[in-house]
């Protein structure tokens, strides 16, 4: 995710070329090993304990290591070598751009300060950007006192991670009331919490997420392609739910549903989150406890 996110930011400043950042990205993907590759490779775990906690982590909003410390496969401090093995995707970027001479360490260092500043980030903020972990760069961007809809984010953004491109870039959230969209897969969800969830976006972006969950290609967005964009959105509304339910607030799912050029009118403020998934820009939606009226 950082070196989307800074790589986002260099293109955009003319200090690299989107085919040079494509070039950088394609080559770092030798470089981050998947944590369970390398823990089978180390013996530490079989090729089936991996593939039971991959399977896990499509049920349960946890990271990998989280989930095979609580099955007994590993210990604290093997999952903390092996997120080492993996690398620092800060030092894995510089390495990889100044390597192949596309910009000096100087030239870094300064794109950096300059992002630092214009997104007024403290230190510790930057810290966090560099560890490309996701709980830590995710609340640098999202950005809300209601404390529903920044969990919410945050489990669709590690979804998305997991299950759809692991080179996620994220932006910084706004508020809408009034949010017009070209194409949107939406889910509504009620009980003790009235919660929506959508993704929105033009046409490639959705197709990007409907083909990579189905695992087929999708040419447009027909009702196949909006069907299993719909699903997606349904396991990141089940891994919340789970989540609430743990606290003892009950919900109920809603069949998602999906429109084409349309508007959504909110009677509170609802999140807007912009990422960018395989080179297109989608959208996150999350209203909480308001009513939702859509026209398409």
């Amino acid at each position: 995710m950082f070196s989307q996110i800074l790589g986002k930011f260099l293109v955009e400043k003319n200090l690299i070329s989107a085919q040079k950042l494509e070039e950088v990205l394609e080559e770092q993907k030798n470089v981050r090993v998947k944590m369970g590759l390398i823990a089978v490779s180390e013996k530490l775990l079989t090729e089936e304990q991996a593939d039971k906690i991959n399977k896990r982590q499509a049920q349960e909003d946890k990271r990998f290591g989280d989930i095979a410390v609580e099955l007994g496969y590993l210990t604290e401090n093997q999952v903390e070598r092996l997120l080492k093995q993996q690398g620092n995707p800060y030092l894995i970027f510089i390495q990889t751009v100044t390597e192949k001479g596309f910009m000096t360490l100087e030239e870094i260092e300064q794109a950096m300060e300059s992002y630092q500043k214009e997104n007024g980030f403290t230190p510790t903020d930057m810290d966090d950007l560099k560890s490309g972990d996701v709980d830590r760069i995710v609340p640098l961007f999202v950005r809300s006192e209601n404390r529903f809809a920044r969990e919410l984010a945050g489990v669709a953004i590690r979804t998305i991670v997991r299950l759809i491109d692991s080179n996620i870039s994220v932006g910084a959230s706004r508020e809408a009331d009034n949010y017009e969209f070209e194409d949107i897969a939406l889910q509504e969800v009620e009980g003790e919490r009235n919660i929506a969830l959508a993704l929105a976006g033009e046409e490639c972006g959705l197709m990007a997420i409907a083909s990579t969950f189905a695992r087929e290609s999708f040419e447009e967005m027909d009702i196949y392609a909006f069907d299993s964009v719909c699903e997606f959105i349904n396991c990141i509304n089940g891994l919340y739910a789970s989540a609430l339910s743990a606290e003892g607030i009950q919900v109920d799912m809603i069949p998602p549903t999906y429109y084409q050029k349309g508007c959504v009118k909110t009677g509170q403020k609802a999140l807007v989150i912009p990422v960018s998934i395989k080179n297109y820009m989608v959208e996150i939606f999350i209203s909480v406890d308001t009513e939702l009226e859509v026209s398409a």
